[in-house]
């Protein structure tokens, strides 16, 4: 399949799968506009199915992760995959791309202006990770545990 390069989601299609609970996936083209869009596709998502309560976190972190993959990951004319799961344990957002480099966390200088997002992903997903495919390149995902309106309320 050649892939398209346009500034708008191609191939979101919503998904069961039994035991584990839902999934969606969007394919989107290596541009400026990817981060924004892909933050959009999951906010919808997530707001389809109810799962709000960190909608604020999974946006945050699906724009480092996509904006890392669009910048380090994705080879020229290929396409980013970013996928939402709704698991029985925890949302959970995916972004796979087609590049060979993994990524890594590190440490900027304070005067750095990038180098920051998987940071930020650490600090605010409950856990992260990359993990290989079976085609070319990787998965970068990052899941969240849901909090429960015992554990929204604080006295």
């Amino acid at each position: 399949m050649a892939s398209r390069l346009t500034n708008q989601a191609t191939g979101a299609a919503p998904d069961l799968r039994p035991g584990t609970g839902r999934h969606r996936t969007t394919l989107l083209p290596r541009r400026r506009t990817t981060p924004r869009t892909a933050r959009d596709f999951v906010a919808a998502t997530l707001t389809e199915w109810g799962e709000t309560a960190r909608l604020d976190d999974m946006r945050l972190c699906t724009s480092e992760l996509v904006t890392n993959a669009v910048l380090h990951g994705v080879p020229v004319g290929r396409l980013v995959l970013v996928r939402v799961e709704s698991l029985d344990e925890e949302p959970r957002i995916e972004v796979h791309d087609s590049g060979e480099n993994r990524p890594t966390q590190r440490v900027p200088e304070e005067s750095a202006v990038d180098g920051r997002g998987l940071l930020i992903v650490a600090a605010t997903a409950d856990s992260w990770g990359v993990k290989e495919r079976t085609s070319p390149g990787k998965c970068v995902w990052a899941a969240f545990n849901r909090i429960t309106e015992h554990q929204g309320a604080t006295s």
